[in-house]
C-alpha cells in the first residue's frame, strides 16, 4: 500500500480475527485507527459437501473454478492440504476465474493460475459476463450470503454448475461502546465499509452517522448495499483493493479540506 497522509485523521475501521492489514498499514501512514470486528468468518454449514467438491476438483472433475472471495479459496486450500493435494492439481486443464485484487493475490498464494479476470466489474456478474460458453462442468465456492448471481449467470453460459457453500459470515462483536460513543458525536473522522454485510452490521450498531463522518466504500456493490442499509456514502473505491478504498479516503479528505 502507497503512504498516504493520515496523519491525525481517525479512521474506523472494519477487521476479522485473521484480517488485520489494511488497519495496520493505515496506523502505518498516520491514521487513529478504531478496529471493529463486525462480521466474523466460519466454517460452512455442511464441510462434508465441500470437501468433496475440493477433492473433485483435484482430481479434475471440473473445466472452471469460479470464486469471488478468499476466504472460499483458503477454504478449499485448507482441505486439500488435509489430503496431501494441492488445488493446482487439475492444472493447466482446468482454468480458474475471479474477481479483484485480493483473490487473485490468495489464489497465486496458492498455487492457482487465474485465466480469467471480468474486464469490467469485479464481481459475479462481471464473470458470468465474461465467461466464455461451454458445456464443462464449474464449481462456484460461495459465502452463505452470496446471491445466486455466479451459479446462474455461468449456466446460462452452458455449464453445469455445481455451487457449494465454502464458509458462513456471521456477525462479530461490533466495535466496542467507546468507538460507537465517538461515531455519534462525531469524533470519527471516516468510516471504511469493506463488504456489504460490514456495512449493514455497522448501520445496525453506529447509526445514524453525522454529517462530518466521511462514508467509504470499498466499491459499487458495499456501496449499494450501505445504502439500502440507510447509509450515506460519501466516497467509492473505483478499484476493490486495499490500495482503493485507501486511495478513495485520501481523495475524499482531500476534498473535505478545500471546502
Amino acid at each position: 500500500m502507497t503512504v498516504l497522509p493520515f496523519e491525525g485523521v481517525r479512521v474506523l475501521v472494519p477487521v476479522t480475527e485473521r484480517r488485520r492489514a489494511l488497519a495496520e498499514r493505515l496506523a502505518e501512514a498516520g491514521a487513529t485507527v478504531d478496529e471493529a470486528q463486525f462480521i466474523a468468518i466460519e466454517g460452512p454449514s455442511d464441510p462434508q459437501a465441500l470437501e468433496a467438491a475440493v477433492l473433485a476438483w483435484c482430481d479434475g472433475a471440473y473445466d472452471w473454478l469460479a470464486v469471488t472471495s478468499r476466504n472460499a479459496v483458503l477454504a478449499m486450500d485448507a482441505i486439500a492440504r488435509r489430503h496431501g493435494r494441492t488445488l493446482a492439481e487439475p492444472q493447466p486443464r482446468a482454468q480458474v476465474a475471479t474477481v479483484g485484487e485480493a483473490t487473485q493475490d490468495v489464489c497465486a498464494q496458492v498455487g492457482l493460475t487465474v485465466s480469467l479476470v471480468p474486464e469490467g466489474r469485479q464481481t459475479a456478474s462481471g464473470i458470468a459476463k465474461d465467461m466464455p460458453e461451454g458445456a464443462g462442468r464449474a464449481l462456484a465456492p460461495v459465502g452463505n450470503l452470496a446471491a445466486p448471481t455466479l451459479e446462474r449467470g455461468i449456466a446460462r453460459r452452458g455449464w453445469l454448475v455445481d455451487a457449494v457453500e465454502a464458509y458462513r459470515t456471521v456477525d462479530g462483536p461490533g466495535a466496542s461502546p467507546e468507538t460507537v460513543a465517538a461515531v455519534h458525536e462525531g469524533r470519527v473522522d471516516a468510516v471504511l465499509l469493506t463488504s456489504g454485510s460490514v456495512a449493514e452490521r455497522f448501520a445496525s450498531q453506529c447509526a445514524p452517522v453525522p454529517e462530518s463522518t466521511m462514508m467509504v466504500a470499498i466499491g459499487e456493490t458495499t456501496a449499494a448495499a450501505a445504502r439500502a442499509a440507510g447509509l450515506r456514502v460519501d466516497a467509492v473505491s473505483s478499484v476493490p483493493s486495499y490500495d482503493g478504498i485507501a486511495n478513495a479516503l485520501a481523495s475524499a479528505i482531500a476534498a473535505k479540506g478545500d471546502r
